[in-house]
This record gives C-alpha cells, structure tokens and sequence, in this order.
C-alpha cells in the first residue's frame, strides 16, 4: 500500500486528458498510478479538482482544471471502522463516542474515509435510510475519548446553543512532565497565532484561554492532572501546560520529548456533560483510558 510518489501531486488538464474521466485522468497523468489505484484514490477522497474534493469516479474534467492527489501515509486503504464496543452513549437523537488515539476526528485532505465522523455516517447508514451526523466539536489525532455527534439538524442547533453559551462541561486527563506543586490551579492566559504556531502568553494579544487544573496523582518524574476547560481554544489544555512548565507527555509541538520517546500525546478526554436536548436531563458520559496511558498508572 505503500506509495513512491510525493505526498502531493498536481496537474492540468490538457490535449488528450480533457473529457476523460477522472480515474483515467489521474491514472494517465500521474506516473506509477493503475487505473484501479486512481479509482481508489477517488474514494477515500484523496482527489480534488479546482480545489474542490471530488468523490465520483466518473466526473468528466475539462482543458485548464488544476488536479491534485494528496497521499497520506497510509495510503488509499479503508483501515477503520466504527468499534461498537467505544460507543459510550447512543439514542435516537445522540451519539457518544470513545474517539481512539491517532484517528482523525473528521476528513483530513488526503482521505475522508478513515475518520470517526464518516465512520459514525456509514454506522448510521446501516440503521436508517436518510442518516444525518452533526459534529460540534473535535479532538486533535493525538487524542482519545469523548466526542459528541447530533443525530438531527435540530438536535445539532440545540448542542451548538450549548456549546456557544458555555453550558457543555468537559473534563480532560493528562499525563504531564514534572511534579507540579499545586493541588488546584486556574489559569487564565492568551492564545494567539503567529508564524503558523500557536502560542500561549499572559497578556495580550490573542484570545482569552481558562482552564482549571487539578493534580490527581504524582509518579517518578511526571504527575497525573485533571483539566476542566472554560473556552474552547485550538491546543488550549496543550499550550497552557507548557506554558506552566508541564507540557503533556509526548507533545510534539509543545513538549520537550524526542520523538518516539511516548507514542502519543498523553492527553485523552475524560468526559463531557450536556443538557438532554429532548428530555432537558443533564447527560455526563465518561470515557476510561486507553491502554497506553493506563499502563503509566500502574
């Protein structure tokens, strides 16, 4: 499954490629492509034309289009599915699950097959004929645990009120470099973005970031903490441990281990607590650690 050519591969339609069919264009113009590896390309969304993601073997492309194949790492191959046994919380209008370290949250640009979102649709799909999933909210690929999809476009406008007015509660574990001093700590500090990196800082610029933080349990050289967000800014349990000088274990971006040293961030999210949008009952679903950072526990 394993590919040579370069993550990103674009080219123009001309002469003799306009008018054919987008697997054949693709196959045709790229080098070392089969007609059948284009066709599977094409599916797990991995080819866009004019910037726009097409899905349909079929499509005809036209003299001057720009097409670009995007190959993750892992491919054109349909690795994942939903595992019942994560799903945490299910009825007619909701849908909890127990998201697995190193799957996307949704569609990235070299595939839209493999991702918790599509795979929640296709689980749908065996269980209704017009199936609809909303997604409110998203864990970055490092992390595990809790996510939330709307099963109505009703259902879905009601969470998004929710989550707007700050009435979602969400708690997060991390493991974490050091031994921090505090019990219980709340931090209010500035995200903001610049040169393509997020940053933390304690004034302005950027956007207020709160978060409360509560030592759970210490170990030889890094400790256990409990995080309970108040907004939800990108990397904001992330950046404000560094920036307290306890960065997550394995953090590429921003910690201080080498790479391989863990084999993902330690971060997972524990729980989310919502208002039943039907029955107005307060809902919390908790998910338990995966094996990778249970085990740091023992």
């Amino acid at each position: 499954m394993e590919t040579s050519l370069p993550q990103t591969s674009s080219f123009r339609v001309t002469g003799a490629t306009a008018g054919l069919r987008l697997d054949q264009a693709v196959a045709q113009a790229l080098p070392g492509v089969s007609r059948e590896t284009a066709k599977k390309l094409i599916a797990i969304g991995a080819v866009w034309v004019n910037k726009q993601r097409v899905k349909i073997l079929s499509t005809r492309v036209h003299e001057g289009d720009i097409v670009t194949v995007h190959i993750g790492k892992h491919g054109w191959r349909k690795r994942y599915e939903l595992d019942p046994t994560n799903i945490l919380y299910e009825d007619p209008w909701l849908l909890f699950y127990c998201k697995e370290p190193g799957i996307p949250s949704q569609g990235i640009v070299c595939d839209d097959y493999n991702n918790v979102a599509a795979a929640v649709l296709r689980y749908r799909k065996q269980k209704t004929s017009q199936p609809y999933v909303g997604l409110l909210h998203r864990l970055d690929l490092d992390t595990s645990g809790v996510m939330l999809f709307t099963l109505s476009p009703e259902v879905n406008r009601h969470i998004h009120r929710q989550f707007q007015n700050h009435r979602v509660g969400k708690t997060y574990l991390a493991l974490v470099h050091g031994n921090p001093e505090f019990q219980h700590t709340q931090i209010v500090s500035y995200i903001s973005r610049r040169d393509g990196r997020y940053r933390c800082s304690a004034t302005e610029p950027g956007k207020p970031a709160l978060t409360a933080f509560t030592k759970l349990s210490d170990f030889e050289g890094y400790a256990l903490v409990r995080a309970e967000p108040q907004t939800g800014r990108t990397h904001q349990i992330r950046l404000q441990l560094s920036f307290l000088g306890f960065p997550v274990l394995g953090d590429p971006l921003y910690g201080t281990d080498p790479a391989g040293a863990y084999p993902r961030t330690m971060l997972h999210a524990e729980s989310l607590t919502i208002e039943h949008p039907v029955t107005g009952q307060v809902v919390r679903v908790t998910a338990g650690l995966f094996e990778d950072m249970e085990k740091l526990l023992r």
